[in-house]
This record gives structure tokens, sequence and C-alpha cells, in this order.
């Protein structure tokens, strides 16, 4: 689902995926932000400011719905 988003969100929004587990970016990353549990989704506007984080699986209309208030 996130492969598609990437695809049809191309040209507007970036999208990061990190290894909270393993890699040390996102080890840090993770620390940064708080998160304790996989999936965590932290949606970031154009001012780098965090516009939503949430925790679990999201349906393709809850992400979309996120990313376009980000916008």
């Amino acid at each position: 689902m996130v492969d598609g988003l990437a695809k049809e969100y191309e040209s507007k929004v970036e999208f990061r995926r990190y290894n909270v587990e393993k890699d040390s970016t996102g080890v840090e990353l993770a620390n940064k932000l708080g998160v304790q549990y996989v999936p965590t989704f932290v949606v970031v506007n154009a001012n780098g400011v965090i516009s939503k984080q949430v925790v679990g699986g999201q349906t393709r209309a809850q992400m979309k719905q996120m990313i376009d208030a980000a916008q």
C-alpha cells in the first residue's frame, strides 16, 4: 500500500522508510520521535512540522487523508 501511495504522490510528497530496529539512522530517529511500536507513520508538512503521528496499520483511505491534510 505504501509503495502505491508513493507512486501516486510521487511529484508532491517524499516518502521515507526507516528500519527502526537495525538501521542507526532509523534507531536515532525513532528515539527522537518517541516511536515505540512498528509500524508508526509520521507525516511531516512542508515546514518540517509533524502534522500527524499514528501507530498501527492504516487503511489506504486513512493514509491518504493524513497526507492530504499535511499538504
